[in-house]
């Protein structure tokens, strides 16, 4: 049944799922309705897992349209996002990025193939700002800098804050569509005030205290930048990368 998917509740309602390749989603369960924030790679199917978990009716949410967050919508009829990231999302469901996630699987032949060859309709622009669950709810936050229309989610109910790529414990911001590391900053010190005890980040299995965030975020300076040292990225050393951490634990790579 599972697929290589693994799930915990970390709150009540809050599933996070880590894909068989490594990447998180979350989903949401509320009384009436659920959520999906992220699909994965799609090698797998998700949507045989998520039904696993809930029944109710679903809405799946894009952050962005990175690979590891985006080819799994082929699993779904219908996938939403802000509509400044449509065009990384048809940049990073490319038949050359469906090879480099199949290089990293055992699928049979014939899976393998419907996988290269699958459909991945574009997902719908998201204009709404709330999304009711029942019990819980999802607000709609937009973090431009790891990409133009990345955003996150703020779950009132559990004072909960879903990152997207906005955090991770190496946060990238050198790919050709991410902004500048300023506006990138900028974006990220205004999730500080939301009123949230806790967040969820993609490529970090637990929740994250508050404080975590807040040295982060308050490490964003001037300073910071300028003392950044070079960091090569495996895979991208061809990118003029540099690094440094804004907070203990946390390193922000960015474009020079």
């Amino acid at each position: 049944m599972s697929q290589g998917f693994t799930s915990r509740e970390l709150l009540t309602g809050v599933h996070h799922i880590q894909d068989p390749l490594g990447v998180h989603l979350t989903l949401l369960v509320g009384q009436d309705r659920a959520l999906l924030l992220d699909t994965g790679y799609g090698l797998y199917p998700l949507e045989e897992y998520i039904r696993y978990l809930t029944r109710l009716p679903l809405t799946v949410v894009l952050s962005h349209g990175h690979h590891d967050h985006a080819l799994g919508a082929a699993r779904f009829g219908q996938t939403w996002m802000l509509e400044e990231d449509l065009p990384v999302f048809a940049a990073y469901t490319s038949q050359q990025q469906r090879q480099l996630a199949l290089a990293r699987a055992e699928l049979a032949p014939q899976a393998a193939r419907r996988y290269l060859t699958a459909d991945i309709p574009p997902p719908a622009a998201l204009t709404q700002d709330t999304f009711d669950l029942g019990s819980l709810s999802a607000q709609v936050i937009r973090v431009p800098g790891h990409t133009p229309g990345s955003l996150a989610l703020y779950v009132p109910q559990r004072q909960l804050l879903m990152l997207g790529d906005s955090w991770n414990p190496q946060t990238w911001l050198f790919f050709p569509e991410a902004l500048p590391v300023r506006d990138y900053a900028r974006s990220f010190q205004g999730l500080m005030a939301l009123p949230f005890q806790q967040a969820l980040a993609p490529h970090h299995p637990d929740l994250l205290p508050r404080d975590v965030l807040l040295a982060y975020a308050k490490g964003l300076t001037e300073e910071g930048f300028a003392q950044a040292k070079p960091y090569p990225v495996p895979g991208h050393a061809h990118i003029p990368t540099r690094a440094f951490a804004p907070c203990a634990g946390a390193l922000l790579i960015f474009r020079v």
